[in-house]
């Protein structure tokens, strides 16, 4: 080993630079590693372990960092709010995160007849009357065990899994009575909860981040048939080992029932698909596999290929050239369409539809005619009618473009306002902070994202992102912009070289509106005409115009306007396949929504905020940042929130979906 005069970073004398201030050979010098034996503990993370361990379990970093555990026996104390019991030393209560000022001393030993609540997991005397954390009664409790489990444990709090000889977590450090015995059988692929990444289970190490299989999770794998992703509902083949849609892994990945062969139908009609969205090309592809020989043509306003279009606002900034373009944002490659005889009419905008004569007419006069029509124009974000708000700096995230001039906009000056605090305002939020960015969200509601969450969980969503150095301010509303400074009607003033506006979506229904369509309900919003939002459609895709199907973010089924990838991606299919001849229908499947922002996961789905008789289910861990809320409805699931650690989000989903009842839950 050697020691960088410079910096003093200790690392293999291979090496030929610094890896931390990046000097050469002149600024080594020779180090001796005194070898260690019995427990130690990392003077990086704090873990404690075997002093044999070739690297911390816990953070990866090597013995130079290990320092000896004294074996003195730590006293005991108890926290007088929770009444867990935990070593003294600890700065807070592990259960519940109070301070010092809440410990008791209970004589170096655990209280003896301690029960374990099996909703939230705290450890407490069993002359309690309920939980004195979640308030649960008698009936959830069960006795602890004061001896430590032989062979592997799991942590009941942290749910890290090692061996049961050790005194405390090694990574929350809450001590054996928190402890539960498990058989670990990890076949196949296995995901480390540490870092993430997934391989093969015959591992002993994660080839990643190194830590050992105590921090592994098993991982569902499919390599036949086909598979659906629980983050955006996209189908495709088990054999690909990441969405090709979302980019996420295995580990959320729920295998689909394979349907039965679709019947062939070839002919030559002519199918028609306005947009290029995922219900176009789902519905193409969907034409395509039942009709071999008709002729299928997608027009466009926009001249890019089909792309993924939730993932412009998670990737603003990672260029958008063709190479940018392939890897983050394209659906398919031109060759995918040519190899399918799909054809492609891109760059101008549709100025009629005539379902009488069954033509549809381009704005420079081409006129297509069709036998078979797909009406997915999808939608457009709604602008609040302030003054200034047609400035070129005044952007909404929903083309490809969109994000080219907000690159634009912020090559020299990065002063950004975000107007709407929902999905896509967020993630914006969170990219232009990553790039460095000084960055204020703003919403006219009292909190943010109140049709998807409560107050706790809006509260903590909120204090992530101001502990990331996001401002954020609700119940505000915007008055006018100069291009260069956002007036707000409190009388506030921010500097903005771009204000991104994001405050919802209204479908493009008005094409079809012209041509006779029946349209769902209309909308009328502050300064604005009223506007034809929504194309009915029945379950079978079919709008009250002859020969016409609509799918996306432009149609409303059941009293919904979806407009969500999922479901455009299914309805899509449906409208594609019957135009072509099936017989599918569209169903009321529930899909969550997910995003990553401020370094953490979100995922709700069903009702999970409102004035309703909730009976909730809450399980919080502000130190770690985590929240899990379940609510229930006549003791009937009907909405899940996860923040932070969402790695639950198939399970949750499957149990939403199955109206799962209270007490097979808890």
């Amino acid at each position: 080993m050697v020691k960088c005069k410079l910096c003093g970073e200790i690392f293999e004398e291979s090496l030929t630079v610094c890896p931390l201030c990046g000097v050469g050979p002149d600024y080594f010098e020779p180090v001796e590693v005194e070898a260690k034996s019995g427990k130690v503990k990392c003077s990086i993370c704090q873990a404690e372990f075997d002093a044999t361990e070739p690297v911390c379990p816990v953070c990866n970093v090597g013995p130079e960092y290990y320092v000896p555990v004294e074996e003195a026996e730590v006293p005991m104390v108890k926290c007088d709010v929770c009444q867990a019991v935990f070593p003294a030393d600890e700065p807070m209560c592990p259960v519940c995160c109070v301070g010092p000022e809440h410990f008791v001393p209970v004589d170096g030993q655990p209280v003896t007849a301690q029960v374990r609540c099996d909703v939230c997991h705290a450890v407490f005397s069993a002359d309690e009357p309920v939980c004195p954390f979640c308030n649960v009664g008698p009936e959830h409790f069960v006795p602890v065990d004061q001896k430590k489990p032989a062979g592997k444990v799991r942590c009941t709090i942290c749910k890290a899994e090692f061996d049961g000889d050790v005194e405390n977590c090694p990574l929350c450090g809450v001590g054996a009575e928190y402890f539960e015995p498990i058989v670990p059988k990890f076949t196949g692929k296995v995901r480390c909860t540490v870092c993430q990444e997934v391989f093969d289970a015959s591992l002993e190490k994660c080839p990643v981040c190194g830590v050992g299989p105590e921090n592994f999770v098993q991982v569902p794998v499919q390599s036949t048939g086909k598979v659906r992703c629980d983050i955006c509902g996209e189908v495709f083949d088990a054999s690909l080992d990441k969405c090709p849609v979302c980019g996420v892994g295995p580990e959320h990945f729920t295998p689909v029932t394979e349907e039965s062969e679709v019947v062939k139908h070839n002919t030559d009609q002519r199918y028609l698909i306005l947009g290029a969205g995922t219900a176009a090309v789902n519905a193409a592809k969907a034409i395509r596999e039942r009709d071999e020989t008709g002729t299928i043509t997608m027009i466009s306003e926009e001249d890019e290929l089909p792309y993924k279009r939730p993932q412009l606002s998670k990737h603003m900034f990672d260029g958008t050239d063709e190479a940018a373009k392939a890897e983050f944002f394209t659906l398919y490659d031109a060759q995918w369409y040519a190899d399918r005889n799909i054809q492609l009419d891109f760059g101008q905008r549709i100025t009629a539809l005539n379902p009488s004569a069954k033509q549809v007419t381009m704005e420079d006069g081409t006129v297509y005619e069709y036998d078979k029509c797909i009406y997915a124009l999808g939608s457009h974000f709604f602008v609040p009618p302030f003054q200034g708000c047609d400035q070129p700096k005044v952007k909404t995230i929903r083309t490809l473009k969109d994000i080219q001039d907000v690159n634009g906009f912020l090559t020299h000056r990065k002063q950004a306002v975000v107007i709407g605090g929902g999905v896509v305002g967020l993630e914006a939020a969170w990219d232009l902070k990553k790039y460095g960015c000084q960055v204020t969200v703003l919403e006219a509601a009292p909190a943010l994202m109140m049709k998807n969450l409560n107050d706790t969980a809006s509260a903590m969503l909120t204090q992530l992102l101001e502990d990331k150095g996001i401002t954020v301010l609700t119940g505000v509303e915007t008055e006018r912009f100069d291009g260069e400074t956002l007036y707000l009607k409190d009388g506030a003033q921010l500097t903005a070289d771009v204000v991104i506006v994001s405050c919802g979506v209204r479908a493009n229904g008005a094409l079809a509106a012209e041509a006779g369509a029946d349209m769902g309900k209309v909308s009328s919003d502050a300064g604005c005409v009223e506007m034809p939002m929504a194309v009915l459609v029945n379950e079978k895709m079919e709008t009250s115009l002859p020969d016409v199907y609509g799918a996306g973010d432009c149609v409303e089924f059941g009293g919904k306007n979806y407009a969500l990838w999922p479901e455009a991606s299914r309805q899509g299919e449906v409208a594609g396949a019957n135009a072509a001849g099936d017989d599918l229908t569209f169903t009321d499947e529930i899909y969550g929504m997910s995003m990553d922002v401020a370094g953490a996961g979100l995922y709700t789905i069903g009702t999970t905020a409102g004035d309703l008789p909730f009976r909730t289910v809450e399980f919080k861990d502000p130190a770690r940042g985590n929240l899990k809320q379940y609510f229930f409805l006549d003791d009937t699931l009907c909405g899940v929130t996860l923040l932070g650690d969402t790695s639950l989000l198939g399970q949750v989903t499957e149990q939403v979906n199955g109206k799962a009842a209270y007490e097979t839950l808890f």
